[in-house]
């Protein structure tokens, strides 16, 4: 901030308001965060940053305040149970690991949309993804491939959109 310190501003938008504060800034190193954390800061993102991941943040913040966080998401033979953490597709429920439930929310609250393989990584992970394998959103995208698509090799929901990221092939009801 070229007028002061960011620290002090939140802290005393803090002593009025309740209003959701989301650091965007250069500063990232973990004592930074804490002390952003410590002010009354809701988030920390540090430069350089996605925007589609801080408009998902905005978005998350904003279903969260209104109470309308759908129950269930329907997309082809699938529904997703979002507060029971359930999917079922054709009536048997579907056994997914933690990454691969958020991977598959991810992807039917956005269909339709291309999401970059460091999208989803900061969406799975919440970080950079610096430790991550390279190869980490390819084995996820396959196993969790191999449990809801009807023929894997011939995938119709979790399309690869070359050179870009995947997409959601279908229409998602809530």
């Amino acid at each position: 901030m070229p007028d002061g310190n960011g620290l002090d501003f939140v802290r005393e938008i803090r002593r009025e308001s309740s209003v959701h504060i989301i650091f965007l800034t250069a500063l990232d190193q973990e004592v930074d965060q804490v002390m952003g954390y410590e002010a009354g800061a809701d988030d920390y993102i540090t430069k350089p940053f996605s925007l589609s991941v801080l408009k998902l943040k905005v978005s998350a913040y904003f279903k969260k305040r209104q109470g309308t966080e759908q129950e269930r998401i329907e997309s082809g033979h699938i529904c997703f149970y979002v507060k029971e953490m359930r999917v079922v597709m054709e009536g048997r429920e579907i056994s997914l690991t933690k990454n691969e439930w958020k991977m598959l929310r991810i992807f039917m609250e956005h269909p339709r949309q291309i999401l970059s393989k460091n999208q989803l990584l900061e969406q799975l992970f919440d970080a950079e993804g610096d430790f991550v394998d390279e190869n980490t959103i390819a084995v996820n995208i396959r196993r969790l491939r191999e449990k809801i698509e009807p023929d894997s090799s011939k995938p119709e929901y979790i399309k690869n959109v070359r050179g870009i990221g995947y997409l959601w092939d279908k229409e998602c009801r809530k």
